[in-house]
């Protein structure tokens, strides 16, 4: 090395030096924000590959042209609800058509990334400080999202009631807000391995019926349909892996119910579908699946509304289960009144004999807040496997004789 080389090393140390002891608060800040950036950079890039080509699969037949009037007016109505004797409703209108273009009907919505910024921000917004927060938090899931509690029962209704039924990606869960699957390195399962096997019995013998019925199994996307081949073979052969655990890995987090139904708006089907996030399966199948959720993981159904429009029946992991998703997180864990609307319908909610409501006495974790009114018959053991076969059979019965529940 020459003494010109030494030289420069030596005045690049001083700097460096010099740098160190002078380094400003901007700096400072910088470096300690950069990792957190870099970080969330690199989620964003690893979820790029998400957004791919449109699917070019076709809708089922059944899913008719996507009617904007329902939510446009659902939208008004948010606009409007504190109407302004200066707001015009002509502007009200196009601004109520402008968001619900841009909220459900665009493709790009349902890539994760942006996905999660729409569906999502009010959990981000309640994670910020201040007092103010928990204020506008309860405003925008008044008027932009949250979900109304929808009693098992009424699911099951829902479901046989569609023609036909998709099963999409749920949001919170592939945006990693809940991570619900596993809980102590195991499927996460409050049954018995008796009651379980009875659940997952049921799932089963209605694809068998569904087959001998139609002679393949109608309605559904191939990825299901093998894993219900493989259901089959793993009981035929007595396998170990014939477990509800199976069943519950292989479909998540495909836990949103999308029903073709009149209560629902199918748009969020169209735009999940094009970016391969929703999948058509029949809607027996969706039917005993809904039962194995509420029953084995403690699922609190509800269906999720933008602007007061439901668009998915959403199976709501409960705050045993990952702390809960976003609309549960809120409500057991962040004492918001607004996020969840309880069901006053069948069951309805726990009550005193003077009309009280009281707290879930079912989950411990959920005792601390009242009741939900999930579909628990209160009458009997809270979610009793037996008494919600019997239910469940009962809805079934109404549905084959009549092809519709009332």
């Amino acid at each position: 090395m020459n003494l010109k080389s030494t030289a420069a090393i030596n005045t690049a140390g001083a700097d460096t030096n010099q740098s160190e002891t002078s380094i400003s608060p901007e700096q400072v800040e910088m470096e300690r924000r950069w990792p957190i950036a870099l970080k969330e950079l690199s989620a964003l890039i690893d979820r790029i590959k998400d957004i791919s080509r449109a699917n070019p699969g076709e809708l089922h037949k059944n899913l008719s042209d996507v009617e904007k009037q329902k939510l446009v007016e659902g939208l008004m109505n948010a606009i409007l609800a504190d109407e302004q004797k200066e707001l015009k409703r002509s502007v009200a209108r196009r601004m109520a058509d402008k968001i619900g273009t841009y909220l459900l009907w665009r493709r790009e919505t349902t890539v994760p990334v942006i996905h999660e910024l729409i569906v999502l921000l009010p959990w981000w917004i309640s994670h910020l400080p201040g007092e103010v927060i928990p204020k506008i938090r309860d405003i925008g899931l008044n008027y932009i999202l949250n979900g109304r509690v929808v009693p098992v029962q009424m699911a099951w209704q829902d479901i046989l009631n569609a023609d036909p039924v998709y099963l999409g990606h749920c949001a919170c869960r592939s945006a990693g807000v809940v991570d619900d699957l596993y809980q102590d390195d195991k499927v996460f399962n409050l049954l018995s391995e008796a009651d379980s096997r009875r659940v997952l019995d049921r799932f089963v013998d209605r694809y068998l019926a569904l087959v001998e019925k139609h002679g393949q199994l109608p309605d559904t996307d191939d990825c299901y349909t093998n894993l219900c081949r493989d259901l089959v073979q793993l009981r035929e052969n007595n396998s170990s892996d014939y477990r509800l655990e199976t069943l519950l890995k292989r479909t998540y987090p495909d836990w949103e119910i999308l029903p073709v139904h009149e209560k629902y708006t199918p748009v969020w089907i169209r735009s999940m579908h094009k970016n391969h996030k929703a999948h058509l399966i029949h809607k027996e199948l969706v039917f005993e699946l809904s039962t194995a959720l509420y029953l084995s993981r403690g699922t609190i159904f509800s269906a999720m509304k933008l602007f007061d429009t439901p668009y998915t029946i959403c199976s709501c992991p409960g705050p045993e289960s990952g702390g809960g998703c976003t609309l549960t997180n809120w409500y057991y864990w962040g004492g918001s009144n607004t996020s969840l609307l309880p069901n006053e319908e069948k069951y309805g909610r726990l009550k005193d004999d003077e009309g009280c409501v009281l707290p879930c006495r079912h989950f411990p974790v959920r005792s601390q807040r009242e009741c939900m009114g999930c579909g628990c018959n209160h009458e009997e053991e809270a979610r009793d496997v037996s008494s919600a076969f019997r239910q469940a059979d009962a809805v079934f019965e109404k549905y084959k004789q009549h092809g519709k529940v009332f």
